[in-house]
């Protein structure tokens, strides 16, 4: 057990000293004035987290008075319940395919293949995600539970009353504590007992996950009242499932509630270390050692090389050939992003994607000019990565790319294309929905989208090419878009959105329409006369 701790504990040490290199914090200087700065850290940060919770809060307690006026506390408990539910379906069906206990190459061969107790490998293994995966759940608990204190305090919320407030952020959070502690160590009892020495349980997600999406679902009917009436003793069992989310937003008896949520992780935790008695660890080994390889890639910055390993791992070697269309110069490289696009499809891409659909949602929401810029500011984020992900992959093929009989005008023109319908159509959907909601359209935003959007594709092409080099295109080594690029973006959207907000009328659109497309034109020349001096 002395050596499995001493191997988990160094790296738990390189986890923290890579966050804390972050804030500039060393963690090996002793010194006095070390000490004062970690002080300062942990004041800083506990009044930032603080000040941006309340921030958000502010905002979910718009959108609950929105969502239900007169019961605020039951679209809570539903939205963290389907959270909950959601995230346990997809952690079960990732431990049906890979093994949830993540090893390294060096593990593999310190650890995996010695006679050491499975049990205590399990044990050990188990904090440091769980704690990964709790935090955003302890977040959101708290942010619910802060916007259903801006409704539901009286009168004027000031520093004396501020314990009232952190009560509501607090009961929710003890409540989620154990609940999510529960789920997680289910997860990973389903994921070692497909990893069984001597046998592969690959039926396992054919029977869970069915379950647990049957599970989740019928509670999440059955907890809300308008749709539950016929099944009051269903009902009774849904409310005393789900007691201890209610206990957290809603009142009642926490502290019992508190104590079967414990009970149920530990006996979740227990089943785990039931499993793990005849855990596999080399095949558990096998399945995750690319896994944490691409999360270090990731981690330290080295995302070209991260997404090419991820890609083809994700396709592998078994794919049948694609049935290519007969399209003609830049046409092929349009089919051929399509095709990409299809088979690289990824969460955290769709989730990419809604961001910028919200914010979209936000910008027609947000009616004075100062809090517009801002959003407009992170819409000018978004859409700046987003738009360059098919010309990063093309310069990281540099030796095909560099011969292609196409000009750098409809090579990059193939690339960008694609990407900027993509990002007009959900822009101007996250738009309309904002003007569904709560506001009058506004055609000056409307049509400024299109020319903003192309402006900012441009500028970010720009960015991406002028920043690369041929000895590491050959490497397939491409940079992402630097702070120059953004800081360039945010200037082009300040005088777009500066001439369609402040000059009132048909002048003022006329000349924004105008702006928007001329500075999408002069970026555009910028970006294809470079990508010749590459």
């Amino acid at each position: 057990m002395h050596a499995v701790n001493l191997i988990r504990s160094r790296q738990e040490e390189r986890e923290l000293d890579y966050w804390l290199s972050i804030v500039a914090f060393e963690r090996q200087d002793r010194s006095l004035l070390n000490r004062l700065y970690l002080l300062y850290l942990f004041i800083f940060f506990a009044i930032w987290v603080f000040v941006m919770l309340t921030f958000f809060a502010s905002g979910g307690a718009l959108i609950l008075q929105l969502a239900s006026p007169f019961h605020p506390s039951l679209v809570v408990v539903s939205v963290e319940l389907s959270l909950l539910g959601v995230w346990s379906i997809y952690g079960l069906w990732q431990a049906c395919r890979r093994s949830p206990v993540v090893f390294s190459e060096a593990d593999e061969v310190l650890i995996c293949h010695t006679p050491v107790d499975r049990r205590l490998v399990t044990s050990r293994w188990f904090i440091m995600p769980w704690l990964k995966s709790a935090v955003a759940f302890w977040v959101i608990a708290v942010i619910l539970g802060f916007s259903l204190a801006e409704i539901s305090i009286p009168g004027v919320m000031g520093i004396d009353r501020i314990h009232e407030y952190a009560v509501y952020g607090l009961k929710p959070w003890l409540a989620i504590l154990p609940y999510q502690f529960g789920l997680f160590a289910f997860q990973w009892a389903v994921g070692i007992f497909r990893l069984q020495k001597g046998r592969d349980k690959r039926w396992l997600g054919w029977i869970v996950i069915p379950l647990a999406t049957f599970f989740f679902v019928s509670l999440f009917v059955l907890s809300l009242p308008a749709l539950s009436e016929s099944f009051i003793r269903l009902r009774d069992v849904a409310d005393l499932i789900s007691s201890p989310l209610q206990a957290g937003f809603t009142g009642g008896n926490l502290v019992s509630t508190i104590v079967a949520s414990a009970v149920f992780g530990l006996i979740s935790f227990g089943l785990m270390i039931l499993t793990s008695g005849s855990f596999s660890l080399s095949r558990a080994a096998q399945e995750t050692r690319e896994v944490e390889a691409l999360a270090t890639a990731a981690k330290y910055g080295i995302t070209s090389y991260a997404e090419e390993i991820h890609t083809r791992r994700r396709l592998g070697v078994t794919r049948a050939p694609s049935r290519l269309p007969a399209l003609l110069g830049s046409g092929s490289l349009i089919w051929k992003d399509l095709l990409q696009a299809r088979r690289t499809l990824r969460l955290n891409l769709i989730l990419n994607w809604f961001s910028l659909f919200f914010l979209s949602v936000g910008i027609s929401l947000l009616p004075d000019t100062g809090n517009l810029i801002l959003a407009v500011a992170f819409w000018v984020i978004q859409a700046g990565s987003l738009s360059v992900v098919r010309l990063r992959n093309d310069l990281s093929l540099w030796p095909l790319a560099r011969q292609m009989p196409i000009s750098h005008e409809r090579f990059l023109m193939a690339d960008l294309l694609p990407t900027f319908a993509i990002l007009v159509l959900i822009s101007l959907a996250g738009m309309l929905t904002g003007s569904i909601i709560a506001t009058p359209p506004r055609p000056d935003l409307y049509l400024v989208i299109p020319g903003l959007a192309a402006s900012i594709a441009g500028i970010s092409a720009y960015d991406v090419i002028q920043r690369s080099r041929s000895n590491l295109l050959l490497v397939g080594s491409t940079p992402n878009v630097s702070a120059r690029g953004i800081l360039l973006g945010f200037l082009i959207a300040f005088v777009i959105v500066f001439a369609a907000v402040v000059i009132q009328g048909v002048p003022g659109l006329f000349l924004s329409v105008l702006l928007s497309l001329g500075i999408a034109w002069f970026v555009f020349g910028l970006a294809a006369r470079s990508l010749i001096n590459i």
